[in-house]
């Protein structure tokens, strides 16, 4: 029992973790009546989960691997098997009790390091809970909104604040770097099998090959999230390469590697590698490039050409277009007045659109947003504000999915969240005598860019179960290298 491992926890610590368990159980039983199937869900994976909360160490990697593992296979078996990945999502919020329990120690002789943005984070759910609570929106919509964002978070917590060792981390990333390899197996499915489904290339072009998203998700009419493909395959790449640059992973490992990794990039139509991959080589060896040039120029030059490769082979095989036609319809679907798809507005005029119903006659939503949800979706099941725009995906990118919800300030504290971590991880990555800490420094602080560098394309890190996961392992695994080196002066 989690409660066992540390003795010196008092009667009263033990029986608050106990009471907030039972008050999770009660309010949540209490919503599985309303008839929502998401309410119903949760409960579900309620019962469930309050067994693996004393089992902290179980219940993380429950969440972890089967959350990045199985929502292709759920979606393969249909809309409603999908769901099953709410009861991933309990689990992980029920991860709050024993992170929160650890994190606020009960014993005032025990002080622990705790990394000013895991502060932060607190403050920004305290406040879009609060916010939220004084918005018109629905208890549902409430619900689901705090769901959606935050479902990893008591993930983050626990990772954080639980007394883990390194030989905990180490298991993880080894784990995370199979599930990496194993989108290629996946791709290769959904490219030659899923896709031909989908009226293959020669009739669909290159939104047929957009099921190509290895284990996180095949969505047969379309929407899967190839993007956070990248993701993983990308960051499973930094980690390996600063290994390398740290002599801990040997060149032919690396090599072989990264041909597994980047092979189910040239599966499918992910554009957004043209974009990740210079910026990951940047991150990686940008410095470098100036140290040692006659090391790190191939490996740049050789990264540089890959994107290339990957540029021609979606504009000319792929889409079967010129490269002036890929780059002036990108343009006008990114930045012009063409609208994403079916929609009205795109990944710039969302944060145009946002600003120009957000003037100084309405500060309060300017500055904190309509509440957790307001702006999700479409149709019956949207927010209350994307209800007034049917049809315009106003929450397209999590930019303008938190303009809507939390506001300004409540962006300015989702952004401080990652620049805060990613400078205290560069701070920790100079000082560090370890030399695999600062290898896996610069492997988080390549992930945390790739983040940021996604704000402004999708909103799955804010909405998506399998993004928010890699988000929670790298800012979770950052603060515990963090409290480890402070607690070892």
């Amino acid at each position: 029992m989690l409660l066992k491992a540390d003795k010196h926890y008092s009667f009263g610590g033990k029986a608050l973790f106990f009471i907030i368990a039972t008050l999770c159980a009660c309010v949540l039983g209490v919503v599985a009546i309303t008839n929502s199937p998401i309410l119903i869900g949760m409960f579900i994976g309620l019962l469930f989960g309050l067994f693996f909360i004393s089992k902290p160490r179980l219940t993380i990697w429950i969440v972890v691997v089967l959350g990045l593992l199985t929502p292709a296979l759920f979606d393969m078996l249909g809309p409603g098997f999908s769901k099953l990945l709410w009861a991933f999502s309990l689990m992980a919020l029920l991860l709050w009790v024993p992170g929160l329990f650890h994190l606020i120690s009960f014993n005032p002789n025990k002080k622990q390091y705790v990394p000013l943005y895991i502060w932060v984070l607190l403050i920004f759910v305290v406040s879009a809970v609060m916010l939220t609570l004084l918005q018109s929106g629905s208890w549902g919509e409430a619900v689901a909104g705090f769901k959606r964002y935050f479902q990893t978070y008591g993930l983050i917590i626990a990772l954080a604040a639980l007394p883990l060792v390194y030989q905990d981390f180490d298991r993880l990333l080894k784990a995370l770097f199979f599930i990496a390899l194993l989108q290629l197996p996946f791709a290769i499915f959904e490219r030659f099998i899923l896709v031909p489904l989908r009226g293959g290339i020669a009739v669909g072009g290159g939104e047929a090959t957009d099921v190509v998203a290895g284990t996180m998700g095949a969505n047969l009419d379309g929407g899967s999230p190839n993007s956070v493909m990248v993701v993983i395959l990308l960051t499973a790449f930094s980690f390996i390469f600063s290994r390398w640059k740290e002599k801990l992973f040997t060149t032919k490992h690396l090599l072989l590697s990264a041909v597994i990794l980047f092979s189910p990039l040239a599966l499918g139509e992910t554009k957004v590698v043209l974009v990740l991959l210079p910026v990951v080589a940047l991150v990686l060896i940008g410095k470098d490039l100036i140290l040692s040039p006659v090391k790190y120029i191939p490996w740049f030059l050789g990264l540089l050409l890959l994107t290339f490769a990957f540029g021609y082979l979606y504009v000319h095989v792929i889409l079967d277009s010129t490269f002036d036609e890929f780059v002036l319809g990108s343009l006008k679907y990114n930045t012009g007045d063409l609208g994403y798809g079916d929609l009205v507005l795109n990944r710039f005029t969302s944060l145009t659109f946002w600003l120009s119903n957000h003037g100084l006659d309405a500060p309060l939503d300017f500055l904190f947003g309509h509440g957790l949800g307001s702006s999700y979706g479409n149709g019956l099941n949207a927010g209350h504000v994307a209800q007034s725009y049917p049809g315009y995906g106003i929450a397209l990118t999590t930019i303008s999915s938190v303009l809507w919800d939390l506001g300004l300030i409540g962006l300015i504290l989702y952004l401080a969240i990652f620049v805060l971590a990613w400078l205290e991880v560069n701070k920790l990555q100079a000082v560090t005598k370890s030399t695999k800490v600062r290898a896996d420094c610069l492997g988080i602080k390549a992930g945390i860019v790739l983040t940021m560098s996604l704000l402004l394309y999708s909103n799955t890190q804010v909405n998506l179960l399998s993004h928010e996961l890699i988000i929670a392992v790298l800012l979770g695994y950052a603060a515990f290298l963090l409290k480890t080196h402070n607690q070892l002066k």
